[in-house]
């Protein structure tokens, strides 16, 4: 009988390290291309759009390239400003206001705070006249977890169920007398 409730206590112990509970959710970028491009066949220009570093990670820093050029000849379209609104998955916006676009080209500095789908909406307008309403989508991946966090599963997974069987073999020990583990 003792042996029985030994083996029991042991199974339960297993179960519970070997629950789904220690997994760790992972998360992966789906594979984008490297440059997007939103064209406006009507007036005849397109942006494109790239970032660096090419896997977005949430708090790391990263810098968002846009080009604005002529469909037709390729040329980079100037004088212009953009807004840029970058919105994440809990609908959190951040807004940059009159960027100049000098020789077609303009960048952002940016980290985004969360992982997860983010769409970057860019406004270029010349003067107070709108010219282009675009949007972009991009993945920002989790940061990798801590080494510590690796050392708190093994901590939690294997330490607390050693400390718990210990306890309750004691506790049966003292009750029992010495019968369970002579």
């Amino acid at each position: 009988m003792p042996n029985n409730i030994l083996t029991f206590i042991s199974a339960i112990v297993l179960l519970w390290v070997g629950s789904p509970g220690l997994i760790s959710t992972l998360y992966a970028q789906l594979s984008v291309p490297l440059v997007q491009q939103w064209t406006d066949k009507e007036r005849d220009f397109g942006i494109l759009f790239s970032h660096n570093p090419q896997k977005l990670t949430a708090d790391l820093p990263s810098v968002l390239n846009f080009s604005v050029r002529n469909l037709t000849t390729g040329e980079k379209i100037n004088n212009l400003q953009a807004n840029i609104v970058i919105v994440n998955d809990f609908q959190r916006a951040s807004k940059f206001l009159n960027i100049p676009v000098s020789n077609g080209d303009f960048s952002l500095k940016y980290s985004f705070p969360y992982n997860g789908h983010n769409q970057i909406l860019v406004n270029l307008k010349r003067s107070s006249f709108g010219l282009a309403l675009a949007s972009f989508d991009v993945l920002v991946s989790a940061p990798a977890p801590s080494p510590d966090l690796l050392f708190e599963a093994i901590l939690l997974g294997v330490g607390f169920p050693a400390t718990v069987m210990v306890v309750i073999l004691a506790l049966l020990k003292k009750k029992r007398g010495n019968y369970i583990l002579k």
